[in-house]
């Protein structure tokens, strides 16, 4: 079972004789799967004690040039999630400040991964540096190891369709509507968690109830505006249905962009639930309508067509 700690509270968990990788690991893609799956391999290999994997709170941009931050794939929370689900036995959340990224690379090996995780080998991607302005390169990297004794793998990257994959690619796919392409890169559908909040209640005049859902993280990338078919886990209940997300200009004036989603063959209030949403597959533009049976019409399409999808995915 994988064990979360964090900067905080490292003091009752001392390490050693650890194999380590560390990335900021947003979306978790292929990429860094294969990371994560030559961590564990290092372990037995090496017979480590332990595979730890160093992760942040926060995206390094979004301390050293915020301007610059990306949108994330995943929130922290997200992340966590999905790494716990591989062969991973610590997860050691730091917390990335200014003064943590103005640490030299030599420092951070020798007080924080050497003498603080014992570490005997490092595991790490090919685009990975390290340290302050990133001068801690793949070859320093190596150097550094013979010098204090731990070995270091380089990991070379996955390629998808001849493209490389990367975070980067994956935000602008899943920006640009290109679910599919997005999930093929992440090997999952990409999703959000999300709140249900109080709505107006004008899906149910169209036999169409939606939750309103309000997504945490203000760095949360959403696809852009549309109409797509989704699952939504629901507690351990996982229902098929379709989301809009955008100003629903025929039954709102206001065009306050929002996020709805109807959950098929579900009864029940979702007021106050998280939920988390996995987007499937974008299904058409958001358009106006003349008035509700118009809408109701094109729903009722919107419906049968996303039925078909989710019914091919069984």
């Amino acid at each position: 079972m994988t064990e979360i700690i964090t900067s905080a509270d490292t003091g009752g968990h001392p390490l050693r004789d650890t194999v380590i990788t560390i990335g900021v690991f947003d979306g978790v893609h292929l990429g860094h799967q294969k990371v994560i799956h030559s961590l564990a391999a290092k372990k037995r290999e090496t017979g480590a004690n332990r595979s730890v994997l160093i992760t942040f709170d926060r995206h390094p941009l979004s301390v050293t040039n915020p301007e610059m931050a990306p949108p994330l794939l995943t929130t922290l929370d997200e992340k966590l999630s999905i790494l716990k689900q591989f062969d991973i036995d610590v997860i050691y959340v730091e917390r990335f400040t200014l003064e943590f990224a103005r640490m030299e690379y030599r420092d951070f090996i020798h007080r924080r991964l050497v003498g603080g995780f014992g570490m005997i080998h490092l595991v790490i991607g090919y685009d990975f540096h390290l340290g302050r302005d990133r001068r801690g390169s793949q070859n320093q990297l190596v150097e550094a190891g013979r010098a204090a004794g731990f070995g270091v793998t380089v990991v070379p990257p996955v390629v998808v369709g001849g493209s490389v994959i990367s975070s980067t690619k994956i935000r602008r796919a899943i920006a640009e509507r290109r679910i599919e392409q997005a999930a093929r890169c992440l090997a999952r559908h990409f999703f959000f968690d999300a709140d249900v909040v109080r709505g107006e209640g004008l899906g149910r005049g169209l036999e169409y109830p939606t939750a309103n859902v309000s997504v945490r993280s203000e760095d949360k990338i959403l696809p852009a505006g549309g109409v797509y078919v989704v699952e939504v886990d629901v507690g351990d209940a996982v229902y098929g249905g379709m989301m809009n997300i955008g100003a629903a200009p025929t039954l709102h004036a206001g065009g306050e962009r929002r996020i709805e989603v109807h959950l098929f063959d579900f009864s029940g209030d979702l007021y106050g639930r998280r939920l988390r949403v996995h987007c499937l597959m974008y299904l058409r533009r958001e358009q106006t309508f003349d008035g509700p049976a118009g809408l109701k019409a094109q729903l009722d399409r919107d419906r049968e067509s996303a039925l078909a999808i989710l019914q091919k995915k069984d």
